[in-house]
């Protein structure tokens, strides 16, 4: 069922782009994260976070043209659009945005009190040996079981949503065109790198 809604999004995304759509998936993070923060009043660094969200979008976009170009070199797809591209590689921040909302749900039933005990801390700035021994307290309310529970259920989420996204941006390389499997295996590998690299060096 998941795979054929990947197939879906992919093949939708490459014959009808939308960019509109690209653009709200992709800020869907960015306002979730000024919304939790107001909810639980954290303090909020507006300039920090423009700062974050130019970055992120350069990035986005440069990773979207890095991928363009490595198809039109390696397989040629002579009517793929870079629009189509963007617009389906935006259900990522889509998932994205879906995991941080699980992760926040599954925090709030593990630590209960957790956000507020923080909220205090961050906007005393400061951290002595009372703030860890509540912040520690609060992680004790639940059994050993139930927390390691939890933590698994995290840990497998998030690696379930990476390898999700991988595949639709393989799906999204095996639509764009006519290609060998291994065109498309390259084309996603070298994609990965060099974008890692980036992510790694530059940002």
């Amino acid at each position: 069922m998941v795979i054929g809604l990947l197939h879906k999004i992919a093949k939708n995304s490459l014959e009808r782009p939308n960019v509109v759509l690209a653009v709200v998936f992709f800020l869907l993070p960015f306002i979730f994260s000024i919304v939790a923060r107001l909810v639980f009043n954290f303090p909020i660094d507006f300039i920090s976070l423009a700062i974050n969200l130019a970055k992120e979008f350069v990035f986005w976009i440069a990773s979207i043209g890095i991928l363009f170009i490595l198809i039109k070199l390696i397989k040629g797809a002579p009517a793929l659009k870079f629009t189509g591209l963007l617009t389906g590689q935006s259900f990522i921040q889509l998932f994205n945005f879906l995991l941080s909302l699980f992760v926040i749900g599954v925090f709030f039933f593990l630590f209960p009190g957790f956000f507020g005990i923080l909220s205090n801390v961050l906007q005393n700035q400061q951290f002595g040996d009372a703030e860890l021994e509540t912040v520690l307290s609060s992680l004790q309310a639940q059994p050993d079981t139930i927390l390691i529970a939890g933590l698994g259920l995290l840990v497998l989420v998030f690696f379930a949503v990476l390898l999700l996204s991988i595949y639709l941006i393989y799906l999204l390389i095996q639509f764009a065109g006519q290609g060998s499997r291994k065109q498309n295996w390259f084309v996603l590998i070298l994609w990965l790198v060099i974008i890692g690299v980036i992510r790694m060096f530059l940002l």
